[in-house]
């Protein structure tokens, strides 16, 4: 056990160590947290009880992922595929894009809740190739919405932390505890589903089979 647990820790540190300058704050560098992720863990962290410039829903998450950059970048703006693993999404469409491709136009309907309506609105995602993603609400049910990817490769080869951040605030009346419980229930799942998915056409690509179907 304790061996077991000392090869987490320095696996920990050996995936970590290299982000030091691209955290915003310090709640990755926890110990506890380190663990986790070493173990294959999503790692979730709200705000809506601690943050008073954000009082309807911020969440943090971060999870390590056995795949490049640029493969985990494929799905994430991938309509097709993402609609297979992130929770209550119905739809997801693009409707605008850059010339360039530095920006594109993403229509979302997400049924959060059993007893709740369907909600549709556009965000526009600002892409930075190949490890970061804003994004922000430009119109629709929602109030606001805004958030970032962040995909930063690690010392283990192939191995990418994957953190997320997003602001949510519906702009309709919704129990505080209802918002909390959806994030943090909601997104270790759509996480973990990006794991899985990526991972497994990550070993698909290097046996020379195909990849998943979205």
């Amino acid at each position: 056990m304790i061996r077991s647990s000392l090869y987490r820790w320095c696996l920990a540190i050996a995936l970590i160590q290299p982000l030091a300058a691209t955290v915003q704050d310090d709640w990755l560098a926890e110990p506890s947290v380190q663990l986790r992720l070493a173990a294959g863990e999503v790692v979730v962290q709200t705000a809506t009880a601690t943050d008073p410039a954000h009082p309807r829903g911020l969440v943090r998450a971060a999870v390590f992922i056995r795949a490049p950059a640029e493969t985990i970048w494929t799905v994430i703006t991938d309509c097709r595929q993402t609609v297979s693993f992130v929770p209550g999404l119905r739809r997801c469409r693009s409707i605008a894009r850059a010339a360039d491709g530095r920006w594109e136009d993403i229509e979302h309907e997400v049924r959060y809740s059993w007893f709740l309506p369907s909600i549709r609105y556009v965000f526009r995602a600002e892409y930075h190739r190949p490890d970061r993603i804003d994004f922000h609400r430009i119109s629709g049910d929602l109030k606001d919405e805004h958030g970032t990817w962040l995909l930063t490769p690690t010392r283990v080869a192939a191995t990418t932390l994957v953190q997320y951040e997003m602001y949510l605030d519906p702009g309709f009346w919704v129990p505080q505890t209802l918002v909390a419980r959806s994030l943090r229930k909601d997104l270790p799942t759509a996480l973990t589903g990006l794991k899985e998915r990526v991972e497994s056409t990550a070993a698909a690509s290097e046996r020379g089979g195909a990849p998943p179907a979205p």
